[in-house]
């Protein structure tokens, strides 16, 4: 019997460590592994039970070799308290990623650099080429979580988007403001 009572203390202490309610907004540096660049994000964050939290998040990952990235997620967050400020969690969601590809004309100045010509077609596109691509996808990760004080935390997230032709690895780490 003893042991018994002793499993569910630990177990009801384990799942009081975040306040249902509680929300949270996140800045947050990330890196995509696809896009190979550096993107800034925001993050939204309730917890709906002590231990589940929902978030919601858009990161912009700037262009490099001609190509941007953006995407809106939302994760659900499951809490594990592994020390008094510490957390860590498993995250499963959904994406919606949309990547640009914008050569601004770099084609026709690479064809004219080497002596050729492009042909005229009578539209005014200003001579550039823009392709746009949005999917939607899943979302699998885990991250991690310390909190400073009540009020301000810092938190490293790791997610695998899964996108038909799309799949990255995203890196983030922030700063959330607790309310």
């Amino acid at each position: 019997m003893r042991k018994v009572l002793l499993l569910v203390v630990t177990l009801v202490s384990l799942c009081s460590y975040a306040q249902k309610g509680e929300k949270s907004v996140n800045l947050q540096l990330g890196y995509g592994t696809e896009i190979k660049n550096v993107g800034l994000g925001a993050k939204f964050a309730y917890n709906v039970t002590d231990a589940i939290r929902l978030a919601p998040s858009f990161d912009y990952f700037f262009k490099k070799d001609f190509v941007s990235n953006w995407d809106i997620n939302v994760d659900a967050h499951y809490l594990f308290p592994i020390a008094d400020k510490f957390k860590v969690y498993p995250l499963v969601g959904l994406t919606y990623s949309s990547w640009k590809v914008d050569l601004g004309g770099a084609i026709e100045d690479a064809i004219e650099d080497m002596g050729g010509y492009i042909e005229d077609d009578g539209e005014d596109d200003g001579g550039s080429l823009n392709v746009t691509e949005g999917r939607f996808g899943m979302n699998i990760g885990a991250g991690i979580q310390y909190d400073i004080n009540q009020t301000w935390g810092l938190n490293f997230e790791f997610k695998y988007q899964i996108i038909k032709d799309f799949n990255q690895a995203v890196f983030n780490v922030g700063v959330a403001y607790k309310f």
